[in-house]
């Protein structure tokens, strides 16, 4: 049977906090306040899993730390690998809940997959962590712990450098949390990782955008899909409170900086957004937007209602997009034998917890 999850700790995570929060609970502690940019290294550039870790601290205050925060390390429950290196990684949290991270190797560095949230609410079609339903909102620390366990899992022959927000969940539906997160990500008392390098994708909350857009530096990522209303109302809901007209006219007011683009994720599906016709019909929509194009041709997973696109369309579909000036980019998917599509071991783990308690 699987184990009751814990009663919720009631103080606050030092890594859920903004740095002037995490200022004012260490001046309320009688500290003067440069104490709290010490604390602030060891929770980011240190990296501590707990406050003894914290050694240039007087034990005092770091037991005073204990007694009113703590402090979430996220330890791997499972990891997969394939065979071409790509790592995906199971967390359980404390509540019981299950996310999942993908580590993915590149020539000289590493990229991160990370979550947002428990699951999904936006129910697109195509995607194996709809089918899990939505259970919560990520804290800030849950996902800034993905990164900095990540970390741990490289070498400096190849580091984590760069962060896509492509795992489980829709991140501007946890839009508040992200932000935080993503202050300690990218700002001066955190890990300063490169906004080039960190990437945030969105279904296409368009009243959501400019939120996001003044809020952080770091790239955009829209998952299109499809490029008319009929059928990307069908294979994805968003579009129902949100059409194709609606979700340009807010990309092209999104605050982009003038060497940036925006990134449209294209998933080909095979036979149904794959077709000539299709390419052509992109083309058409992004006239005006400052965009590239990622054709990710579709990894199937258990239950899925589509296949694979063949290759010889995933190509013809590349190359009149290219003739039709786009910059369209083959993105292959990774680590299909350890199913790294996103949920597939989050919901591999929930059928066997489930089983066990049947």
């Amino acid at each position: 049977m699987s184990t009751p999850a814990a009663k919720p700790d009631p103080r606050p995570d030092l890594r859920d906090l903004t740095p002037q929060q995490v200022q004012d609970l260490v001046v309320s502690l009688g500290e003067k306040p440069f104490r709290a940019r010490q604390v602030l290294r060891w929770l980011y550039k240190g990296a501590a899993g707990d406050f003894e870790a914290m050694s240039d601290l007087a034990k005092g205050l770091r037991q005073r730390l204990h007694e009113v925060s703590r402090l979430t390390w996220l330890t791997p429950q499972a990891v997969g690998e394939s065979g071409d290196g790509t790592r995906k990684l199971l967390y359980a949290l404390d509540d019981g809940a299950r996310i999942e991270s993908v580590l993915i190797p590149e020539e000289d560095h590493h990229t991160l997959c990370v979550s947002s949230q428990v699951g999904c609410a936006q129910g697109c079609k195509f995607c194996k962590t709809a089918t899990l339903g939505f259970r919560r909102n990520l804290r800030p620390a849950e996902i800034v712990g993905q990164v900095l366990t990540a970390r741990t899992m490289v070498d400096e022959a190849r580091p984590l450098t760069n962060l896509v927000f492509m795992g489980m969940g829709e991140p501007l539906d946890n839009l508040d949390n992200l932000l935080i997160a993503l202050g300690h990500i990218l700002g001066e008392h955190g890990l300063q990782m490169s906004q080039r390098k960190v990437t945030i994708s969105t279904v296409g909350l368009a009243d959501k955008l400019a939120a996001l857009g003044r809020g952080t530096p770091a790239a955009l990522a829209v998952s299109l899909n499809v490029p008319n209303d009929a059928l990307r109302s069908r294979i994805m809901p968003v579009n129902r409170r949100f059409s194709l007209s609606t979700l340009k006219a807010s990309l092209l007011a999104y605050p982009l900086k003038p060497t940036r683009r925006v990134t449209l994720e294209y998933v080909l599906l095979g036979g149904v957004n794959d077709r000539p016709e299709h390419a052509r019909e992109l083309i058409a929509w992004t006239r005006g937007l400052k965009c590239k194009v990622n054709l990710i041709p579709f990894n199937p997973h258990d239950g899925a209602a589509f296949t694979a696109p063949r290759e010889e369309d995933v190509l013809a579909f590349q190359e009149i997009l290219i003739a039709g000036n786009l910059t369209a980019l083959l993105r292959r998917s990774r680590g299909r034998e350890i199913g790294a599509a996103c949920g597939q071991l989050a919901a591999r783990a929930m059928a066997a917890e489930e089983e066990e308690g049947e």
